[in-house]
């Protein structure tokens, strides 16, 4: 695959793995999204994750309906779960009877509040009552009601420590990061995906482990490719990773080959993906360049650091781009960046200094292949930090799913300037370490 836009496989698997990704993203007559209509109006602003423009107006409506509607919706993206259920719920029955639009938003975030806090069965009824009204969302929520459905009497993740976090970890073949930890007694290599909506084993390693599928099966599909493959759901008993334990852990159980990674006889094979859920549960987390993993504890704390929040049951950082704060989701388990077609819309008028190629996206169920644009270089100041990317591929036009929602996804080239990087999950921040500094080499 080319570097240049291999998302992580589960980015391409993860982006839809929760299946709630393109909430509140209404495309535009030619795809894109409507990032620039309708300023005035606070349903675009929800629908564009223009978060700070929805918070000052939050800021000044008076108490009632509409105020705890949309204060409801800002809770649920900063992670502010209680907050989220205590406001959504409040507001749902006079919704339903007057608004259904924002009744069917409403339910959605609803839905994937509880999702990312482990409540299973209130997920799946929430998704149950959201499907009459998925017609007043871009997109529809079978597969959503379907997984919910699988997990409704899934046991709750929880998490014990007896210790910080500290785990060796090396990069894999495609550019991504890997540690060991132990699953049952047994040693087992996982990939650590910020990008993946929930943890993922291969069959294989399913049944090695002797991980039963739950009842049912629901589909996941490609954020990049939009093909689809056929999954199960198991039960991780426990992970033991460093000093914590987490119990329960929810993992999509997909076929070997949809976990292969690379042209047919030269392919990386994955077994297994730690995804969201679990980093959630840590807490607060670092990756360092010197090959460590860090959790608890152990993991640094930040002088200054970036807003980050969630679309779905995926983080996105705050990344200002020619003086705009702009959402990128950020996703670990991704070689490289790329930008979505809200980017392009916004800077298009800069086409002109960018270049067209080829390129193959894979995900769950292969790979395709398509024109993009490349930018030479984008520029991004992230909290105190500078960041330059290089050869940054664009989409043109809408996929109809996770990566049209935002403006784009960042991957390991947004981290590879500096000595660590860290993401905060209790206070929603995300910080970079020291920069590493160029060194000079001598003719």
């Amino acid at each position: 695959m080319r570097r240049g836009v291999r998302p992580s496989v589960i980015a391409a698997i993860a982006v839809p793995i929760t299946f709630t990704l393109a909430c509140l993203q209404a495309p535009g007559p030619n795809g894109a999204a409507l990032s620039g209509a309708a300023s005035g109006d606070p349903d675009a602003e929800v629908r564009d994750f223009r978060i700070h423009e929805l918070a000052a107006r939050v800021r000044t409506m008076p108490p009632g309906v509409d105020r705890d509607y949309f204060a409801g919706i800002l809770a649920s993206r900063a992670a502010r779960s209680e907050e989220a259920l205590r406001l959504l719920n409040g507001v749902l029955p006079v919704l339903r009877e007057t608004q259904p639009q924002r009744a069917a938003v409403a339910l959605e975030a609803l839905a994937e509040t509880y999702s990312a806090t482990y409540r299973y069965r209130d997920a799946s009824r929430i998704y149950e009552e959201l499907a009459p009204l998925a017609s007043h969302l871009p997109q529809p929520v079978d597969d959503d009601v379907a997984l919910a459905r699988i997990l409704a009497d899934a046991p709750a993740q929880t998490i014990a420590w007896t210790g910080p976090v500290r785990l060796k970890t090396s990069r894999n073949p495609i550019g991504s990061v890997n540690g060991t930890l132990t699953v049952g007694g047994t040693p087992v290599e996982w990939l650590l995906d910020t990008g993946a909506n929930y943890s993922v084993v291969s069959r294989s390693l399913a049944r090695q482990l002797g991980l039963t599928p739950l009842a049912g099966a629901a589909m996941v599909g490609s954020g990049v490719t939009g093909l689809k493959s056929a999954l199960e759901v198991g039960i991780v008993p426990r992970v033991e990773i460093g000093g914590a334990t987490v119990s329960h852990v929810v993992a999509i159980i997909l076929e070997d080959a949809n976990l292969r990674v690379g042209p047919e006889g030269n392919a990386y094979q994955i077994h297994a993906i730690l995804g969201y859920p679990v980093l959630r549960a840590l807490g607060r987390v670092t990756f360092t360049r010197q090959g460590e993993f860090l959790a608890g504890e152990a993991a640094e704390q930040a002088r200054t650091s970036a807003p980050m929040f969630m679309r779905g049951l995926t983080p996105a950082v705050e990344c200002e781009v020619a003086g705009e704060p702009l959402l990128f989701t950020f996703d670990t388990g991704a070689s490289s960046s790329n930008f979505s077609v809200r980017y392009y819309e916004r800077f298009r008028q800069d086409a002109k200094s960018w270049r067209t190629s080829t390129v193959e996206s894979g995900g769950a169920g292969g790979t395709v292949r398509r024109e993009m644009f490349v930018q030479p270089r984008v520029d991004l100041k992230v909290g105190g930090a500078n960041v330059a990317l290089k050869d940054v591929t664009i989409f043109s036009t809408a996929m109809n799913a996770g990566i049209d929602v935002l403006f784009g996804n960042l991957g390991q080239d947004f981290v590879d300037g500096f000595d660590s990087f860290t993401l905060d999950f209790s206070t929603m921040a995300f910080s970079f370490g020291a920069p590493i500094r160029a060194i000079a080499v001598r003719p």
